[in-house]
């Protein structure tokens, strides 16, 4: 891809005696080198809506001290970024990220500082990372993503990213538990501040492995039963581009818009991680959903095994904060297994969920799961973990791309 120096103006500056001719360059998304990582819908005048949480825009640039980026929200529901400059988080006042789009006016473009005093002569990387889920533990889905437009700087040039040797690639399908809910803890301020993707442990495990990976997790939504109302599931979110956007019929809760079904073909991954079932329920006067639970879980993994081929490997999770979907899951996984499948359980549990972290688990308890979990799928893939060790990147954040 080239590089585009869309809206370039040169400008005179005073350098001792002589006058240095920078432009200030925009960089402009879909005709450069940035790399997206993670679901998002392109535009045809260049500029990227996403959602999910785990999105995360890579860039490496040159020439500039000082480095901003343009961006936008639709729809009033915060969400929190971690910026990396050189693989260390610039942290802000939101705790564990950099910046929050709590106080944007909807529509309006913003101009975000994203990494300041860098040497000029030298190369940089750069990561914009989405900490939050698409629209934080709401139940009824409507538009709420944000839109990047380009990256900025005084005589920025941006460069082609490094080579690297081929990255695995995982998928995570979950709910609060993988999304980070409430992780934080004891956060004064709450909601969306008390969570944080950048410390979950898919994130984690994402690092540990040095794979490259995509998340769809949204707190409060099951496979075929949410924990406290809503009719969207997230077996419906799954398919979707945009987490938050609904269908355009209002009587259809379970559809989207035709521009907004995800292309399952244009990104596989080696290995799908799926944890859901907590909010199902299945105990109680619940248990009467286990047979719908068995047929919607089995037909998403069939489904996803045909879009990506025999090679990707599934790891069905249950637990920590219950084991009422264990049994129900293992038998998807015998059945997956007999149609020729791979497929694993994925062990969660025995990890703490504390009182004062909401019940879930805690960043703790997120390393903890990362540790287990990178065990687990490095034995049934035969994958070895990164050089980098987990304590070192700050559980989540240190350098996203070690």
């Amino acid at each position: 891809l080239k590089t585009s120096l869309v809206g370039c103006r040169r400008i005179g500056r005073t350098s001792g005696m002589r006058v240095a001719i920078l432009p200030i360059c925009c960089i402009v998304a879909a005709a450069s080198p940035l790399q997206i990582v993670g679901r998002h819908r392109t535009w045809p005048d260049g500029h990227v809506d996403f959602d999910h949480p785990g999105v995360k825009i890579v860039a490496r640039v040159t020439g500039a001290a000082n480095v901003s980026a343009v961006l936008s929200k639709v729809g009033s529901v915060e969400d929190i970024f971690v910026v990396y400059c050189d693989g260390v988080a610039q942290l802000g006042s939101t705790p564990r990220a950099t910046f929050s789009t709590k106080l944007w006016t909807e529509s309006t473009k913003q101009s975000v500082p994203l990494c300041s005093g860098l040497d000029a002569f030298a190369e940089h990387d750069i990561v914009i990372f989405k900490s939050t889920e698409a629209k934080w533990n709401d139940i009824k889905p409507t538009p709420n993503h944000v839109s990047f437009y380009e990256i900025v700087g005084l005589g920025m040039r941006l460069l082609p990213p490094l080579v690297r040797p081929q990255q695995h690639r995982i998928e995570f399908l979950g709910d609060s538990i993988t999304a980070g809910y409430c992780n934080l803890c004891e956060q004064e301020e709450g909601g969306p501040a008390a969570e944080s993707f950048a410390s979950s442990w898919p994130n984690l495990v994402c690092e540990q492995l040095e794979a490259e990976c995509h998340a769809a997790a949204w707190s409060g939504y099951g496979m075929v039963k949410n924990c406290c109302g809503g009719d969207t599931l997230m077996s419906d979110v799954w398919l979707r581009t945009l987490a938050s956007t609904p269908s355009d019929d209002p009587s259809d809760p379970h559809g989207t818009t035709a521009d907004n079904i995800w292309n399952f073909t244009s990104w596989i991954p080696d290995a799908v991680v799926i944890n859901l079932g907590t909010n199902d329920g299945l105990t109680g006067s619940r248990e009467v959903l286990i047979s719908a639970y068995n047929a919607t879980y089995l037909d998403l993994v069939k489904s996803a095994a045909v879009a990506y081929g025999e090679q990707t490997h599934f790891f069905l999770a249950c637990g920590p904060m219950s084991d009422a979907y264990c049994d129900p899951v293992r038998w998807i996984i015998g059945q997956a297994n007999a149609m020729g499948i791979k497929a694993t359980f994925l062990d969660h549990h025995g990890f703490e969920c504390p009182a004062h972290c909401c019940g879930h688990p805690g960043a703790d308890q997120d390393w903890q799961m990362a540790v287990s979990t990178v065990r687990q799928v490095e034995a049934a893939m035969g994958w070895s973990a990164s050089t980098c060790s987990t304590p070192a990147l700050d559980r989540g954040l240190g350098s996203p791309t070690c």
